[in-house]
C-alpha cells in the first residue's frame, strides 16, 4: 500500500524522481496529487511505502529533484502532513 506522497509542482520533476526511484529499486507511482494535498490545485505526488521514506528522500535529493511536501494517508484517507 502506498501511504507516502511527496508532493512536486510539476510532472517533469515527477518523472524524473519516478525514474529515479525505480534505478534503485523503490517501488512509486507518479500521480495527480490528491486536492487534500495539492494547494493551488495543480501538483502531482509520488506515492511509495512509508519504510522507503529516507532512501526514497535521500535518492531525490541526489537527482536534484526538489518536492515540496511530504504527506502521509491515515487508514480513514485523510492526510497528515510529515515534512522533516
Amino acid at each position: 500500500m502506498n501511504d507516502l506522497y511527496l508532493t512536486l509542482r510539476s510532472v517533469t520533476p515527477g518523472q524524473k524522481g519516478r525514474d529515479a526511484l525505480q534505478k534503485a529499486g523503490i517501488r512509486c507511482s507518479l500521480l495527480r496529487a490528491p486536492r487534500e494535498i495539492a494547494p493551488g490545485g495543480c501538483a502531482y505526488a509520488l506515492a511509495l511505502r512509508e519504510q522507503d521514506r529516507s532512501r526514497a528522500q535521500t535518492v531525490l535529493d541526489r537527482s536534484g529533484v526538489r518536492w515540496v511536501g511530504c504527506y502521509r494517508r491515515r487508514a480513514d484517507g485523510s492526510f497528515v502532513r510529515t515534512d522533516p
